[in-house]
């Protein structure tokens, strides 16, 4: 072999190094499967900052919970009526004329019987109690100011009472914006009492959840009914028969663990 053709050879050979080197391996395959070809290869995806910040991002997010499972209600809670806890006044009716013609009367007192229960749950309301409020502010003077004067002999009021026998459906508002919900409502039944004379009732109920603090410590259910009676439902003959009357109580209810915590000592 001459010079020349040995050039010839060294300048084929060299020119097809950086061919070879150019050409990507193709992934290794199980033996006998066909080679893949190169035009079919396709190079992973890059990843950007945001891509790679919304990746790490899923794998800190832990999994959705159940809010059933972690949400708790205390609705169904109990709160008792009796004259056992507390020794203090805890309920109070007042009559009103809502023209201004009259003053109003108060009426102060506690639980008539040791029975009384409340339950404020949607699912099961119940409401049955009893109070006696036989106690008047200012007993003593001219009564005839008063709504109830023509009842009222000086220094001797009438007992007057009310008998609730049973609760309608409760409702209860949406929560607030600041996530906790407002004070719930319901119809209450029953008979209301003046000396002797007993008039069938339906008060409109406002229960307002008590979480302890304040002038009150213990944990309470405190409820603000009204209704309004015509003149002539009382009894009463200084006002037109048809003149309205709003009669409005007002009641605090413990739940049953009240009555075994301790006052703190001073």
């Amino acid at each position: 072999m001459n010079s020349s053709c040995l050039t010839v050879l060294l300048t084929a050979f060299a020119l097809a190094l950086p061919l070879r080197a150019a050409t990507p391996a193709s992934p290794r395959a199980h033996p006998g499967a066909p080679a893949t070809p190169a035009s079919r290869l396709v190079p992973p995806p890059r990843l950007t900052p945001a891509t790679r910040a919304a990746s790490t991002l899923a794998a800190a997010t832990p999994p959705p919970t159940s809010s059933s499972s972690s949400a708790t209600s205390s609705s169904s809670s109990d709160f008792r009526v009796t004259t056992a806890f507390p020794k203090y006044v805890t309920a109070d009716i007042e009559f009103r004329d809502p023209s201004g013609a009259k003053w109003p009367n108060f009426f102060y007192g506690r639980p008539a019987n040791d029975t009384g229960v409340i339950r404020p749950d949607a699912a099961k309301p119940q409401a049955a109690f009893a109070l006696l409020c036989d106690k008047m502010a200012q007993p003593s003077g001219d009564q005839t100011r008063k709504v109830l004067g023509e009842l009222c002999t000086p220094g001797q009021p009438p007992a007057v009472s009310l008998d609730i026998q049973s609760m309608g459906p409760l409702q209860v508002p949406a929560a607030s914006a600041k996530g906790t919900p407002g004070s719930s409502t319901a119809t209450l039944q029953g008979v209301l009492d003046i000396g002797g004379r007993k008039v069938p009732v339906k008060m409109e109920t406002t229960f307002r959840h008590h979480d302890g603090g304040g002038a009150e410590k213990n944990t309470a259910m405190m409820l603000d009914g009204h209704a309004d009676l015509k003149a002539s439902d009382l009894g009463l003959k200084a006002l037109p028969a048809a003149a309205l009357i709003t009669v409005r109580f007002g009641l605090t209810a413990y739940p049953e663990s009240a009555a075994s915590v301790k006052p703190p000592k001073k």
